[in-house]
């Protein structure tokens, strides 16, 4: 075989000798085979092995492999170096591996960096492209974090010694706050994985940390769940789920990030913030201090992600306001309407059923704490929210009993 002269001038450029290119025009090499050869920098005696695959055995199917992989379109010679904790996504995205597209241009699962097969191309159920849907800068970060932190429930409280046997009304409100957030966490990692799909590779740095997320989720309804049934108690009664509309009724993957990582993350932060008040044993205390660093981290995506949004969707400032009103009704909707998880903190805050006015006292505190620890995250973005939040949240911290439960002796009853 005679090779081509646009095949010879690249060989030529690779430097080959004399005899390497005339022992090639003598072999079975087809001319694409010899230009993905001289893609690469290999030396002639490599060069000279395959062709003594190809005398020695050309019934082998693969002396009609084109070695494609020879010749690439991405940027090699990279060596990332690792940082003081190792080697991160940070430290990986570098030279155009760093550089995330504003539109993702690929429909099927071909990584950043890579480019499809000649020929091999079958879209997949990606819907999301846009990097201002779904994108923070802090995503790669939260990601390493949330596997570096990671923490199993089975071993890493103590569950010998760790807990101790409580009165029936504080055993009954501490399960019933931990189905609630059991409840919550199901429904959480069931919404996450729905919308990970959609989400296009050119992302991975979101769709890794929604991945820790979803993990933190079922590891959030493991603990509360096993903690409900490790001390003389049981589960109790599934809340509302007023809230869950919002999550499952979301119509854009910013609009879920908004109620789940932002509203509902804000108030659950500040709930789990205040285990002195909630723990009636050591191991409670670990568990609230553990499942608060991990909603700290779904709350910091989310904040980075609404911000990115304001600085780059188009409609931000008109999708925004709809997104956070309706979100923020149906939260205060199940705030207001479901009665297990008030009257499990009302117990808990008072330390049993004898002085339940002092628990609605300290539940009043968290949802003033709740009220201003979320619009603080809010003005940390610069989303200026305070004359818009929602009544009803700022009106359970004056009177967390709005939906009419009465506490005797303390207020009238109310229709």
């Amino acid at each position: 075989m005679e090779i081509p002269a646009p095949v010879m001038a690249k060989v030529r450029a690779r430097g080959w000798s004399a005899e390497l290119i005339e022992r090639m025009e003598k072999s079975s090499a087809r001319p694409d085979q010899i230009v993905n050869l001289a893609s690469a920098k290999l030396s002639e005696e490599k060069l000279n092995g395959w062709l003594d695959f190809l005398e020695k055995d050309p019934e082998n199917p693969f002396v009609h492999a084109p070695l494609s992989i020879l010749q690439t379109k991405s940027e090699l010679g990279m060596h990332a170096k690792p940082g003081p904790e190792g080697l991160r996504i940070s430290d990986i995205n570098i030279g155009s591996y760093g550089e995330v597209p504003d539109t993702w241009k690929y429909e099927n699962d071909t990584p950043r960096g890579a480019h499809p097969s000649p020929g091999m191309y079958i879209p997949a159920s990606y819907s999301i492209f846009e990097k201002s849907e779904v994108w923070a800068e802090n995503a790669a970060e939260l990601y390493e974090d949330a596997i570096r932190d990671r923490w199993a429930p089975a071993t890493d409280l103590d569950w010998a010694e760790g807990l101790k046997e409580l009165p029936e009304d504080l055993e009954r409100a501490v399960c019933q706050l931990c189905t609630v957030i059991s409840n919550n966490a199901l429904v959480e990692q069931k919404v996450i994985s729905k919308w990970l799909e959609h989400i296009s590779y050119g992302f991975y740095e979101v769709k890794s940390f929604l991945g820790t997320q979803i993990y933190d989720a079922g590891l959030k309804a493991e603990v509360t769940r096993k903690r409900t049934l490790s001390n003389g108690g049981g589960m109790g009664q599934a809340p509302l789920g007023m809230h869950y509309k919002g999550w499952y009724g979301a119509l854009k993957f910013t609009e879920l990030i908004i109620t789940l990582n932002v509203i509902y993350k804000s108030y659950e932060l500040s709930m789990f913030e205040m285990a002195n008040d909630l723990a009636q044993t050591p191991l409670e205390e670990n568990m609230w201090a553990n499942l608060a660093k991990d909603s700290q981290r779904h709350l910091d995506y989310g904040l980075r992600h609404m911000r990115w949004y304001m600085d780059h969707h188009d409609r931000a400032y008109e999708t925004l306001p709809i997104f956070v009103g309706r979100q923020e009704a149906l939260f205060a909707a199940e705030l207001v309407a479901s009665a297990p998880e008030r009257e499990a903190l009302v117990v808990l805050f008072a330390g049993g059923t004898e002085n339940l006015q002092a628990g609605v006292d300290k539940l009043s505190t968290l949802r003033g704490k709740q009220v201003a620890d979320y619009l603080g995250h809010m003005d940390s973005i610069g989303y200026d929210h305070a004359a818009r939040i929602n009544p009803a949240m700022v009106g359970l911290a004056q009177d967390p009993l709005a939906a009419g439960m009465a506490i005797p002796g303390s207020r009238p009853e109310r229709e």
